[in-house]
């Protein structure tokens, strides 16, 4: 049998080396063209899978050591090849079609190394499968050959700097840094600010709108009077709501009654249209008195003019320069900080061609930002010239030519890592605040994130969070600080609408993705989807409850054979009304098998259990049921040999076989709620490569007595639990694996006691101080567990790492404020109802040095607030 492995990796050397030669004939098609070719990314991935694949499992490979090793030296020497690759135009058809085959062929070439280490006994098919391709490569070369398109010598060098690049924004520190650039508007602000609050000639209209073009700035001058002080002082309840093309009038009207009345959330939910409509005019007839104002942003001058209309105008030449001078020297921009006159008049004269489009002006400082090369703002000066004189990226008829143009341009200059991550991001709905945790484990399991770009110790994730880093640098995606995480900088991100038309443009033209919206769409039909290209290799279906029919999900991916990612997500908070019947046809391998990612998000399934047949995806990284209704998980799934991320946190609860301790290359689980109780707990051992565990822990679920031994990987664990015994296990871990853990976040809930009475003569008020004893806890959460009082600080352990401290339901009635005041990480205090009992709340002096926030939210018997002299500065939400 080893002789048979040796002959088979042979082969797959072969390939790779047949594979190798057809790229790096597509780099040299001619002498003229230079422009970056956007897809040769998608070969890129492919190699590094490959390579991390064969790495990973050569110490199974007995006598191969020699033909892993060639084959990880042709790999790394293809990389300079790809590069290269970027720097030449192949909008010829002939090239265009080879390029496609190239594609085809190296998914094939994957799908062939991953299907060979897991069932490697199947020579007979993995040997034809081996001829199949070879005879293609062959075809291939013999036609690249035949239109005069040499490979590669090794005196050929790549002028694109493209490395160059992405080692100069790989050395960028965080953008923490990351903030609103925002010059010329300060008297647009101070009218509409006017308008909202209402003076003698606005009080009377209701509606102040805000029109413009498309990268106007409207959406961020909006957010500047919505958090104005005089707006904040005006009125009480405040709601933001973002319109889509698919928005429906019921969900945007629950929407605003539950930022106007967040305890009241399920009651909203639940309301009718008849009612709901009621409700809004309640609210509306109620503030009459003080003059409820809605605050409208519209590209449409007709939707503009139902109310005060304000025409927001474009920048002139001396506010576009100071904007692009802010950002392209953002590390420079101190005092007494001067531009050489000769960069001035370059960056002056790109300006121009932006039109004063606020957006197009960002994107073009995040490409220059902190390069102040002359000769490198002159390249990309004549850069943009090239495209004007193109029309490149100038839809005609648009009057946001100017943006277009330069996002066309932004995105060509983007390193080759960087440009699938960015095209991944149309996955998301127009408006959508995209949880960067699940965007991040989406690019890994598509490959866009491989092992050969960590460093210092860095996992996988903080690469993908370096590449949003640099992504959010140049402009092409905003991202949200995540303000109390030790783990993630950033909390989420999203496009600009503007940024998402072209990334949705660029994703089509480049066969990345197809995208379905049924949302908004009473009766969708398959004929609206014809335009949908059929090519593509990822698709995501958006969906909601206005569907009345049941969709099966069949009759929309039949065509879709060669898919790597198929996503089906409900858009609205809860459950869908539409039921979605199981896609059968994906479970079947010989028509779906390179499918990589499989999302479900939000839907109740038609027949609640899902069918035989996930194991045959043998290339599955991602699977997630995220919010869905599903009542059980077929155990089959535990052969999937590639598996990195399972997503259980399912609607309600669902019946688990134990079988989570035998996928020995789960990365990234996340735990349902509630599991259904059985005979059998489900065993947690074995994850030995487990870095994220998050969920509701149970003893009467899940073995958990010795979890610290277990989990020795772990990066990050988000625990819920709800009984003592879980508790004491979490606890355990973190006392003796906590130098390992970077993020710690617990929940006590209902059931816990800390009472010395509870369950015979346990002293559990001992369990209490173990907990606070935790010197590596950064978010803990009391839910409806009563605590009465907190022990005095008497710990240099005592909750030394505490970041944020939420408090409900845990009835302390005695003034446990000097306690907590000597917490020296605390930056939020969350005292919810039934957190408090007391009449008097007192801050010492000294008192909450890093205190940021802090939420008084229905304490009925506070009645005094007292703050000694040298008590702290916070926001506070009363």
């Amino acid at each position: 049998m080893a002789r048979v492995q040796e002959i088979t990796e042979a082969c797959f050397v072969n390939i790779a080396t047949t594979l190798i030669q057809a790229f790096a004939a597509l780099c040299l098609k001619t002498k003229k063209k230079k422009k970056k070719n956007a897809r040769s990314y998608i070969v890129s991935i492919v190699v590094g899978t490959i390579r991390d694949l064969l790495v990973e499992e050569a110490k199974f490979l007995s006598g191969v050591t020699n033909e892993v090793q060639e084959l990880s030296r042709e790999l790394i020497r293809m990389q300079c090849f790809l590069r290269d690759a970027d720097t030449r135009d192949h909008k010829d058809k002939t090239v265009e079609n080879f390029l496609r085959e190239i594609k085809k062929l190296s998914y094939r070439a994957e799908d062939i190394v991953e299907t060979f280490a897991v069932q490697g006994k199947a020579l007979h098919n993995i040997g034809l499968e081996i001829a199949n391709v070879k005879t293609d490569i062959s075809n291939l070369i013999t036609s690249l050959q035949t239109y005069d398109i040499k490979a590669a010598g090794k005196g050929d060098q790549s002028s694109s700097g493209a490395f160059d690049e992405d080692q100069r924004w790989a050395r960028q520190t965080y953008a923490h840094e990351v903030e609103e650039y925002f010059v010329g508007m300060e008297e647009d602000i101070k009218k509409l600010v006017s308008y909202v609050v209402g003076d003698d000639e606005t009080h009377h209209r209701p509606i102040v709108s805000v029109w413009g073009m498309g990268g106007l700035g409207k959406t961020t001058i909006a957010r500047k009077v919505y958090k104005h002080g005089d707006v904040r002082r005006r009125f009480d309840r405040f709601a933001w709501v973002c319109i889509t093309q698919q928005a429906q009038i019921k969900g945007i009207l629950q929407d605003i009654l539950i930022q106007f009345f967040p305890e009241k959330k399920e009651e909203v939910n639940d309301m009718d249209d008849r009612v709901l409509v009621g409700e809004i005019y309640r609210v509306q007839r109620d503030n009459r008195t003080r003059g409820s104002k809605i605050l409208l942003m519209t590209r449409t001058k007709e939707v503009a003019e139902i109310g005060l209309v304000y025409e927001l105008r474009c920048m002139n030449d001396e506010e576009s320069w100071e904007l692009l001078r802010k950002i392209a020297f953002s590390r420079k921009s101190v005092e007494g900080f001067k531009v050489e006159p000769d960069l001035e008049a370059v960056g002056i004269k790109m300006v121009r061609k932006c039109g004063g489009l606020p957006l197009a002006i960002s994107v073009l400082g995040g490409m220059l930002k902190d390069n102040g090369s002359l000769r490198d703002w002159k390249t990309v000066s004549k850069s943009i010239d090239l495209y004007l004189s193109k029309g490149e990226g100038n839809e005609e008829g648009s009057d946001g030519g100017a943006v277009a143009q330069v996002l066309s341009l932004s995105y060509n200059v983007l390193p080759y890592h960087l440009k699938p991550c960015f095209l991944y991001l149309s996955n998301f709905r127009e408006d959508e605040n995209i949880d960067v945790e699940q965007l991040y484990l989406l690019w890994i399991a598509e490959g866009m994130i491989i092992s050969e770009n960590r460093k210092n110790g860095e996992t996988l994730l903080d690469v993908a969070e370096r590449y949003l880093n640099e992504l959010s640098q140049r402009c092409m995606v905003q991202v949200e600080v995540n303000d109390f995480s030790t783990f993630r900088r950033f909390e989420s991100c999203h496009l600009h609408d503007v940024m998402r038309e072209f990334c949705l443009k660029k994703g089509r033209e480049e066969e990345f993705i197809g995208v379905i919206d049924v949302c908004g769409v009473e009766k969708p039909s398959l004929d609206s989807f014809s335009l949908i290209n059929k090519t593509a290799y990822r698709l995501v279906i958006h969906a909601s409850d206005n569907v009345e029919a049941p969709v099966n999900p069949d009759s929309l991916v039949e065509d879709y054979k060669q898919l790597r990612s198929l996503a089906i997500r409900y858009s609205d908070d809860g459950i869908s009304g539409m039921r979605i019947i199981w896609p059968m046809g994906i479970v079947n391998y010989r028509d779906f098998k390179s499918l990589r990612v499989l999302n479900f998000e939000a839907y109740e399934f038609w027949s609640i259990k899902l069918p035989e047949g996930l194991e045959k995806l043998i290339h599955l990284r991602l699977l997630s049921f995220k919010s869905c209704l599903l009542d059980e998980l077929p155990p089959s799934i535990v052969t999937l040999p590639f598996l990195q991320t399972l997503d259980l946190r399912v609607k309600y609860g669902i019946k688990l076989p134990n079988i989570l301790g035998k996928m020995k290359r789960l990365m990234y689980l996340y735990l349902p709620d509630f599991v259904e109780e059985s005979k059998e707990k489900v065993q947690l051992n074995g994850l030995s490569e487990l870095e994220i565990l998050e969920g509701s822990i149970k003893s009467s679920a899940y073995e958990i007595a010795h979890l610290h031994v277990l989990l020795t990987n772990l990066r990050s664990l988000k625990a819920s639990v709800a009984d003592n015994e879980s508790l004491c296990a979490i606890i355990d871990h973190l006392i003796k694996n906590g130098k390992n853990l970077q993020e710690t976040s617990l929940t006590i809930r209902d059931s816990v006691s800390f009472s010395s009475e509870h369950q015979g003569s346990t002293d559990n008020s001992a369990l209490l101080r173990k907990v606070l004893g935790c010197g590596n806890l950064h978010i803990l959460i009391f839910h409806k567990v009563k605590i009465s009082q907190f022990p005095p600080y008497d710990d240099d352990n005592f909750l030394q790492s505490l970041v944020q401290l939420k408090l409900r339901g845990t009835e302390i009635d005695e003034d446990s404020m000097e306690t907590l005041g000597k917490l020296p990480q605390l930056r939020s205090l969350l005292l919810l109802p039934g957190s408090y009992m007391g009449k008097e709340l007192i801050c010492h002096e000294l008192g909450f040095p890093r205190l940021e926030k802090l939420w008084l939210v229905e304490l009925p018997n506070l009645c005094c607030w007292r703050v000694d002299k040298g008590g702290w500065l916070i926001f506070l939400v009363w």
